[in-house]
């Protein structure tokens, strides 16, 4: 096989690769901007955290541009060299992702496909010898700007669109049509479960031995030496995204079942403090309709601008059951019916 037959077919894949990860990045700006917020925040990059939205829309514009690019034909040379930078960037990254700095989901294809940080290191280590024969047999031809162009102004239209309405297509967990009361009512169960146990070394055997955490009786055998706690549960790497679904009232209260067991529910979400005050006479009218309204800060503050009780829930949960800063929920017996921005009531 020719090495311009060989880059051809990774000049393809790679493409491929580019625009579905750009993609499902531009689809959920918001969803994506939540995996740049734990990356910034593990590399101690806390800073950057308000520019985390502008970094999400910036690499899923790069990522979907570089692939039309190299999915319209022969690579360019500048769009080879990037498409080899933003590679080995990544690559790094996830690297330390895999390593040193454990990070979770790396979220390199937001929702739509989960990979762990070893599994996207795999990914790139396949990718990156294809980026660099890419770029070796590149040639100075003339750049394709109609396909950058295109590329540019489809991934910021997406990202637009998905700001204003929504996720075109919502992968995290709590999308409409999901059963909100069965979920949260079975991740708790499956959390309460999760028995922590204490593990203990055996100085002279070497053994290990498992405590329940409130067994004071390892602390004082001076023969067993503290190693690790552990969740006893064969199955405790499932993840349970519905058990952080938690509203509680001004007392600490938790209210959650109580307002899923309703025939029918709405709920007035509140991410951004001034973002309500730009709609608040639209929150005002809703909240003269008896709906329930939560806010994942300034919960008192809320509650003085809209002169009812707030519940309060956790952020990044609220992010993930909708993205609007003002938004509405209406619930059905537990069931997710209808989520928008509070412009579209």
């Amino acid at each position: 096989m020719s090495r311009v037959l060989l880059s051809d077919i990774f000049r393809n894949i790679l493409g491929s690769v580019f625009t579905f990860s750009g993609l499902v990045k531009a689809i959920d700006p918001v969803g994506t901007s939540v995996f740049v917020e734990k990356y910034l925040a593990t590399y101690s990059l806390e800073v950057l955290l308000p520019a985390a939205l502008p970094i999400a829309i910036a690499l899923a514009v790069v990522e979907y541009t570089l692939g039309g690019l190299l999915l319209s034909g022969r690579a360019h040379r500048v769009t080879a060299l990037a498409t080899l930078l933003f590679t080995l960037v990544f690559t790094l990254i996830t690297l330390l992702s895999a390593t040193i700095l454990p990070i979770g989901d790396c979220g390199c294809f937001g929702d739509a496909v989960r990979l762990t940080p070893m599994q996207t290191l795999v990914k790139n280590l396949v990718l990156l010898p294809m980026a660099v024969l890419l770029s070796l047999e590149a040639k100075a031809q003339r750049l394709n700007l109609l396909s950058l162009g295109l590329g540019v102004v489809l991934s910021l239209s997406i990202n637009l669109y998905a700001l204003r309405y929504g996720p075109i297509v919502d992968f995290m967990p709590y999308a409409e049509g999901v059963n909100l009361r069965e979920a949260v009512e079975h991740d708790r169960a499956a959390a309460e479960q999760r028995a922590v146990q204490l593990i203990f070394t055996d100085k002279t055997t070497g053994e290990e031995l498992a405590f329940s955490a409130d067994d004071a009786t390892p602390w004082a055998d001076q023969n067993l030496e503290y190693l690790d706690t552990r969740e006893s549960d064969v199955n405790s790497s499932e993840k349970l995204p519905f058990a952080d679904f938690i509203l509680t009232n001004p007392l600490g209260e938790d209210l959650t079942l109580d307002l899923l067991g309703r025939e029918r529910v709405t709920l007035l979400t509140i991410y951004d403090i001034d973002a309500l005050e730009r709609h608040l006479s639209e929150a005002q009218a809703l909240v003269g309709r008896g709906v329930v309204v939560l806010s994942s800060d300034h919960s008192e503050r809320v509650s003085k601008l809209l002169g009812v009780e707030c519940l309060t829930i956790d952020a990044m949960t609220l992010r993930s059951v909708i993205r609007s800063r003002v938004g509405v929920v209406v619930l059905s017996h537990g069931v997710i019916e209808r989520k928008c921005d509070i412009r579209d009531i």
